[in-house]
């Protein structure tokens, strides 16, 4: 049996009830994709772990000039778990750069004696003006914008505009939650990789990114460009065909 790249490997028997999408998809039209979030945390001898550690949506939706992501992305943790609801404005360019933003960040106390209710509940924003980016949480602050950068979230609609090509090469600095920044980033087209799992055989595409301040992350999208799996360092994003894996 020829054994399965590591990314897929590493969901271990969570891919045992999993179904790859079907139909039509258009990287360049309006869409909402949704996908479960895995945590990665191998045993010692190399055995999948981990479990489902939260969720993610990038709905996409193209108007005239720019393009307009909504992203929601919750994260179960053990004390409180933040759900961030992200409005982006992009520039429709290769990187989909976001031109303004807004961000709810919402969390739900598990453990009540740690926190009063909304009391950690956080909204923040920016936008891109000349060539600044200028931040706005508890007060404005700027810095000087990248030549080329996007934000992490932009990519969920930015990689499945990529030609399946070797010229497929993207550089530019990262603004991951459209805060940190992480320069120095290169994605770049690895080819195709056919997946089998049980009895699908699945005829995917790989794209790799890397950089300061990351772990590897491999983008694996099927012939229709959907995004299929993103993995990366200890988490994991796998579409959920079962709720709109598919065009909006």
């Amino acid at each position: 049996m020829t054994p399965l790249p590591r990314d897929w490997h590493a969901l271990g028997g969570r891919l045992a009830n999993w179904t790859p999408p079907q139909g039509a998809f258009d990287p360049l039209s309006g869409w909402s994709l949704h996908y479960a979030r895995h945590a990665l945390v191998p045993e010692p001898g190399g055995a999948p772990n981990g479990g489902l550690s939260g969720t993610l949506s990038v709905e996409q939706k193209p108007e005239g000039d720019t393009l307009r992501l909504k992203v929601i992305e919750s994260v179960i943790t053990c004390f409180s778990s933040p759900t961030t609801t992200a409005e982006i404005t992009c520039a429709k360019d290769a990187l989909l750069t976001p031109r303004r933003w807004s961000l709810s960040i919402r969390w739900q106390t598990h453990a009540p004696s740690t926190a009063t209710p909304g009391e950690l509940d956080q909204d923040r924003g920016g936008r891109s003006e000349g060539g600044d980016l200028v931040l706005k949480a508890a007060k404005e602050r700027r810095r000087a914008a990248p030549e080329r950068w996007t934000s992490y979230w932009s990519l969920f609609a930015a990689v499945p505009r990529l030609p399946f090509a070797a010229s497929s090469v993207l550089t530019f600095d990262l603004l991951e939650d459209l805060e940190l920044l992480k320069p120095g980033q290169r994605l770049a087209y690895l080819g195709p990789q056919p997946v089998k799992l049980g009895e699908k055989a699945l005829n995917l595409h790989v794209f790799e990114q890397t950089g300061h301040g990351v772990l590897p992350w491999r983008w694996w999208l099927d012939d229709q460009h959907r995004v299929l799996l993103a993995a990366g360092g200890r988490r994991a994003y796998l579409l959920d065909a079962g709720a709109k894996g598919g065009v909006a």
